[in-house]
């Protein structure tokens, strides 16, 4: 994976969590996210993963930092 500018990243960002990202950069957060859970109890890696997909594909995931951001 490559990023780029602050812009493009933004951008990159901001799609994947609008479901529309790529595979790699969704397969990279998943494995991520998926370990940070396992740390915190939620022992099976697939189920994790899979989960993460699932709220990144869905637009809740993008859904929960506006709303954080709104906030300020």
């Amino acid at each position: 994976m490559v990023g780029g500018t602050p812009e493009e990243n933004r951008d990159i960002l901001t799609r994947l969590l609008q479901g529309k990202g790529d595979a790699a950069h969704e397969a990279a957060v998943a494995a991520n996210v998926a370990m940070l859970m396992r740390l915190h109890g939620q022992e099976d890696l697939k189920a994790n993963a899979q989960t993460v997909l699932d709220v990144l594909r869905n637009g809740t995931a993008y859904d929960r930092v506006t709303a954080l951001a709104a906030r300020g």
